[in-house]
């Protein structure tokens, strides 16, 4: 059906505290601004295509660059692929959402 290229099913929402670099929680606000889609849906999105294309890959942090703390309504099923990632990889939750906003804003 034609309505799956453009949206997600439903699916329950666990919210989550996540520690977010600056700059890309920046990048993520204006991005808001530009599509029809909250932060926590970039947010989403950009955790499925990580999971999808398997892009894991560690990127270089601006060397005094801070983090923030945010509140995220993250998908469950996103959160459980999240979960295998992190022991796949053995990285941390919060490092693999900034992989995946780091590659969907710089693609």
């Amino acid at each position: 059906m034609v309505f799956d290229k453009y949206f997600y099913k439903r699916d329950n929402i666990l919210k989550r505290r996540i520690e977010i670099d600056a700059s890309l929680y920046e990048k993520l606000k204006e991005l808001s601004e530009v599509y029809e889609a909250s932060i926590n849906k970039l947010v989403n999105v950009a955790i499925m295509e990580m999971v999808e294309t398997n892009n894991v890959n560690l990127y270089d942090r601006p060397e005094k660059e801070i983090t923030e703390s945010h509140n995220f309504n993250i998908r469950e099923t996103a959160y459980k692929e999240l979960e295998r990632l992190s022991d796949k990889h053995h990285l941390s939750i919060y490092k693999l959402v900034n992989i995946a906003i780091y590659n969907a804003v710089n693609s």
